[in-house]
């Protein structure tokens, strides 16, 4: 008996340790080894302490014989939205990404959304008052190391000792604006736990409120300032609502922050002391919506799949945003949670978040208003009127979260305070458990064993799978960085490495392709180079390989994800490079562009890199083949003409179609491509003496060579939710140039 009481204590100390260690962790966590320090390392944290103490909880009912559940209508909207998630992730145009997510947002990936939901379940059917009071303060701590760390780096004083991060707009939150609502979310809460705190914590919190202010004066988001003034607007009105629970003197609180935040909303003011803001860039909310009902129209049900924005993005963005500065980069998450969610899970999803959203503030609502739930002698010092406080914060930190749903994207740090926070308001509010005993001959005995059978089967599973997928990571990590160091060899064998252990992600293969390709093109500027002048039938070998393996893998990651415009793009330059070795290159090559443009049909570099495909074969034909390579020079001429329609500034696109026009015959048109491009270039000293010469009546191939285009892709971008480009003559792929730059 003995030992089966201890069984059960050490049980409910893993179960409860292990959310406490998740609650301090993730507005902190991050690792330097993966390409994406912190989400996918917040995730991988999340899966594995979620099913830690989710296996605790599952023996201790096994051994116990009994369990309680938390009846709340909240449970039923829970459910609901993990079974849309579900359901659109088996219908996601990327079912990989959609689950497991990285490189999509691992935020919005249902691996995610199960960690979420069982840390909404732990916490709102085992943790007790006390322990949510405890989970509060844990957070609090958290938070203020994390804003600690975020006022330091916004200040340029950086003393996280990586490279990557230094620069202001690294924090363990995310973005900088993610830091900016991060303070916002918390300033009601950590004003009620100012109030019920004894003296020692009322320390902490009074550090936590001033550093708070401090980011929100760094960060200095508009949109941020109205989520301070509405949340405590809230505050206030249900503080005078509720007068007797508290002394009102703390409704300065409030009332200095609500004054602060119409300040700086209504006049903008700029404070001398911030010498350098970050800058950050994200999708307007109109465009976020034009894109997001696009969606809908072609996916209405189930929208294009958890975290897959970008390829909705690419496909159904205006055609006008190429002409702007901004044209080389994919977003990957809308404006807001809420818009992102009505392109990634559809109208269920959609409808599903918002009741998700809005059903544990009604129920907030409804217990706050309700006299019953309120006595009328409790207050901020007895253990009644600590909790009521408690609630107050709560339900005004979730208004807050829910107001940021609306005006911002999301991560995993506010995905998982959310679930939190909604779970720890029911744990709140919710009046007594229903207890369900497991008799030894019971159905419910049965169906309960099966069930956790099945848990614990699959979420083994998963952890191992993804203990195998982060290893994968740090090897594909490696890759790059070695690659990036010039050790060309070691960085192959690093990516060769991730691809074995993880051979379901398509960009690890996409990284192949292109690490290949750069093998290839050392290996022929070896023999070349070479004394001999021969090629001995080892090099020949060693070149046959390279070249088959880089097709190889270009097709492996267009077959794993064919609705990545990425893998399209990154394959028609493997092609586009293989011209020369392979007869029927040049046909694949247009194949793969023409299906890159399906998926990006306003994107100038897909446009530009097939105009020169058709300008390369054209110009290595001989005089005698005259109308074969008149058709080459019309296809060139269209395509590239579309890249400039596109993208008036595009410089390599005119300087190609200048060669083209100049080659037709057409003098006039191949002046005025130039004149432009002159316009855009005006400390290029070739530009002028290639005009010269064409009206002098000279070619421009006189006194220019075609240029050497580097459709090497884009690198995968830091800056907020999108994916950048690396330089204009790049096609939108996330591979080469992290191997090349």
């Amino acid at each position: 008996m003995q030992e089966k009481s201890f069984i059960l204590r050490a049980c409910d100390f893993i179960t409860k340790y292990s959310i406490y260690t998740l609650l301090f962790l993730i507005p902190i966590f991050f690792l330097p080894w993966t390409t994406d320090v912190l989400d996918f390392n917040k995730q991988a944290l999340l899966i594995l302490l979620v099913f830690v103490s989710l296996f605790a909880t599952m023996l201790k009912i096994l051994i116990s014989g009994k369990f309680e559940i938390n009846k709340s209508p909240i449970n039923i909207v829970v459910g609901i939205l993990f079974l849309v998630y579900l359901l659109a992730t088996i219908f996601s145009m990327n079912r990989y990404g959609s689950f497991w997510g990285w490189p999509q947002p691992s935020s919005e990936s249902l691996l995610s959304l199960t960690g979420f939901l069982i840390v909404y379940f732990l916490v709102g059917n085992i943790f007790t008052k006390k322990n949510i009071f405890t989970s509060i303060v844990i957070i609090s701590i958290s938070a203020l190391i994390a804003g600690i760390i975020g006022i330091f780096q916004l200040f340029g004083l950086f003393i996280v000792p990586f490279s990557f991060a230094k620069s202001i707009s690294f924090n363990t939150i995310g973005s900088v604006g993610s830091l900016g609502f991060f303070a916002a979310i918390l300033i009601p809460l950590t004003m009620m736990m100012l109030i019920v705190s004894k003296k020692w914590w009322k320390i902490l919190f009074s550090a936590e409120l001033i550093l708070f202010t401090l980011i929100l004066f760094a960060v200095d988001y508009s949109v941020v300032w109205w989520v301070v003034l509405i949340s405590l607007a809230v505050v206030m009105a249900f503080g005078m609502m509720k007068r007797n629970l508290f002394d009102g003197r703390w409704m300065a609180l409030p009332m200095f922050f609500l004054a602060i935040s119409l300040f700086f909303i209504l006049l903008n003011p700029q404070i001398p002391w911030i010498t350098q803001k970050a800058n950050e860039i994200f999708l307007s909310q109109k465009a976020s919506l034009n894109i997001s009902l696009q969606t809908i129209k072609e996916r209405p049900i189930f929208g294009s799949g958890p975290g897959t924005f970008a390829y909705d993005f690419s496909k159904f963005k205006d055609p006008s945003f190429s002409q702007s500065s901004l044209w080389n980069i994919t977003f990957n998450q809308a404006a807001s949670r809420v818009l992102d969610s009505l392109a990634s899970v559809g109208i269920l999803g959609f409808i599903a978040l918002l009741a998700f959203l809005a059903l544990p503030l009604f129920y907030g609502v409804k217990f706050l208003i309700s006299d019953k739930n309120f006595d009328s002698n409790a207050s901020q010092k007895d253990s009644s009127g600590v909790y009521r406080i408690l609630t107050f914060g709560i339900f005004a930190t979730l208004a807050a979260q829910v107001i940021t749903y609306f005006l911002y994207s999301s991560n995993i740090v506010f995905n998982f305070l959310n679930f939190f926070m909604i779970a720890a308001l029911v744990g709140l509010i919710t009046q007594g458990k229903t207890e369900y005993e497991l008799k030894p001959s019971s159905l419910t005995t049965l169906i309960v064993t099966f069930v956790f059978t099945l848990v614990f089967i699959f979420g083994f599973g998963l952890l191992i799978l993804d203990g195998q997928r982060y290893l994968a990571e740090t090897n594909y990590y490696q890759g790059l960085s070695a690659y990036q160091s010039g050790q060309k060899a070691n960085g192959l064998q690093k990516l060769e490495s991730a691809a074995s252990l993880n051979p379901e992600l398509d960009l690890y293969f996409r990284q192949l392709s292109q690490a290949y390709l750069l093998g290839l093109q050392d290996e022929l500027q070896s023999t070349k180079s070479s004394a001999q002048g021969t090629v001995s039938d080892q090099e020949k070998t060693k070149i046959q390989n390279l070249v088959s393996n880089s097709i190889n893998a270009g097709k492996i990651a267009t077959d794993l994800n064919p609705e990545d415009v990425n893998n399209w793009s990154s394959r028609g330059y493997v092609y586009q490079n293989l011209i020369s070795v392979s007869s029927d290159a040049q046909t694949w090559a247009i194949s793969s562009y023409d299906s890159a443009l399906k998926l990006d049909p306003a994107d100038p570099s897909l446009f530009f890199q097939e105009g020169s495909v058709y300008l390369s074969s054209a110009l290595n034909l001989s005089s005698d083949q005259k109308d074969q390579k008149n058709q080459l020079l019309t296809k060139a001429q269209g395509q590239l003409e579309k890249a400039v329609a596109l993208n008036p500034s595009y410089s390599d696109a005119l300087y190609s179609l200048g060669i083209v026009y100049d080659s037709l015959g057409q003098k006039d048109k191949a002046i005025n491509a130039f004149t432009q491009l002159q316009q855009l270039n005006p400390t290029n000293t070739d530009i002028p003496k290639i005009l010269a010469n064409l009206k002098a009546g000279g070619s421009v191939l006189q006194s220019a060579t075609p240029p050497t285009e580097n459709p090497t892709g884009g690198t995968t971008g830091t800056v907020t939710n999108t994916t950048s480009k690396e330089n204009s003559t790049s096609s939108k792929t996330t591979t080469s140039s992290a191997l090349t730059k």
